[in-house]
């Protein structure tokens, strides 16, 4: 690692996390933390070091895992740690037929990914956000939610749950943690990607009636935000929307 900035991007070999990733690199050195995309993120560190030797590191760990959290953060370690993106998700299907047992659980494992882990995290790597607010007078985490923060998507119920809890919990990071240098912000996406599940919750010719600009949005849309949150230095509490006006149109 070099005399640059330090940052952590959970979910990063692929789709959105790998766009903050190739963003963010131009002036950060990176961890990518992965789970079981461990080739793309290789091939993602690959093409980034081909443009600055030594400025990545590959992570991996189960985020719905507490002992694996906990290892996670261990190999982090507790050097100026500058950024912390929290990209990485867990995104399916609600069915509120299914067997009461069943759908709890499956709320409880969204809450555990979306929510629990980024609680976890952010706790656990606070001394070393806090170190590199001291040495540079700023260091930042952003938590990437969901416009369904806001409205329940159909379909997927627990989901937007997950994602409500996690808009409060930016709140609450951005509060606990501001005295200490340490801001806290979300940006909520509308559609940048479709999901790789074979039924979508939305079609394209929806989206773009729902939207004021009439088009989905891109991953390097969502990086853009990232990278303002990051630099923006009287920034904190804020959950910045990334819908192309999705807001405007009931």
């Amino acid at each position: 690692m070099s005399q640059f900035p330090r940052a952590l991007i959970t979910g990063a070999a692929r789709r959105v996390g790998a766009e903050i990733a190739r963003q963010l690199h131009v002036d950060h050195d990176l961890l990518l933390h992965c789970r079981r995309s461990r080739d793309e993120a290789a091939t993602l560190a690959a093409t980034l070091e081909a443009t600055r030797p030594r400025s990545t590191r590959i992570v991996a760990g189960e985020l719905g895992d507490e002992d694996a959290r906990a290892q996670l953060a261990d190999a982090i370690g507790t050097a100026a740690l500058d950024l912390v993106v929290f990209n990485a998700s867990r995104y399916v299907r609600s069915d509120l037929a299914a067997v009461p047992a069943d759908r709890n659980r499956e709320l409880r494992d969204l809450l555990e990914v979306n929510v629990v882990a980024t609680w976890d995290l952010a706790l656990r790597l606070r001394p070393a956000l806090t170190a590199a607010a001291r040495a540079r007078g700023d260091a930042a985490i952003v938590v990437i939610l969901d416009i369904y923060a806001q409205r329940p998507l159909p379909g997927h119920e627990a989901y937007s749950i997950s994602r409500a809890a996690g808009s409060m919990l930016v709140q609450a990071l951005a509060r606990a943690f501001g005295s200490e240098g340490i801001r806290v912000n979300g940006v909520a996406p509308g559609t940048v990607l479709w999901a790789e599940g074979p039924q979508r919750a939305e079609t394209e010719a929806l989206l773009t009636a729902r939207t004021a600009l009439g088009r989905i949005g891109s991953p390097a849309d969502v990086a853009a935000a990232v990278r303002y949150l990051a630099g923006a230095r009287y920034v904190t509490g804020s959950v910045l929307p990334v819908d192309g006006g999705r807001g405007t149109c009931a």
